[in-house]
């Protein structure tokens, strides 16, 4: 998982994040456009065989830890999502599900995301137990009810 993760994380940072950062109007002490959404992103999941749904949880409680210590990872979540009933769902077992209040405090994450970081150190403690391959970037959009 953590080759496939920083491949994916680079790029997605490389391509993706500077158009919405400079979307935004005012900019920062840094010189960065502050972005004005939540960033979900979704990792699509298989455990090995032996896996149980607990280790998946502990793998993501350790990793979440390890996220709030790096710059921006402060204030992000994460779940994980198993399917109760799935149709199409290909060979995906589980979803890791990060949040992040906006794309400025994601991009400093993966910013930081390096080898000896609290959250390339935790990867480890998968061994091999889940497949993380594919991820999925979402810009989120709140909806209030009027």
């Amino acid at each position: 998982m953590k080759s496939i993760t920083r491949l994916i994380l680079s790029l997605l940072v490389a391509v993706g994040a500077p158009a919405y950062l400079g979307a935004a109007d005012a900019t920062s002490e840094e010189g960065v456009a502050p972005s004005q959404f939540e960033v979900v992103q979704i990792w699509s999941c298989e455990m090995s065989d032996g896996t149980s749904e607990q280790e998946v949880e502990a793998i993501a409680a350790d990793w979440l830890k390890a996220v709030r210590q790096m710059p921006g990872g402060a204030a992000v979540k994460m779940r994980v999502f198993f399917p109760a009933v799935a149709s199409g769902a290909g060979n995906v077992d589980f979803y890791f599900v990060l949040n992040a209040p906006s794309f400025t405090d994601w991009g400093k994450i993966w910013d930081a995301y390096q080898d000896d970081s609290a959250a390339a150190k935790s990867d480890d403690l998968n061994r091999g137990k889940v497949t993380c391959a594919d991820s999925q970037l979402w810009e989120a959009h709140a909806i209030e009810a009027k």
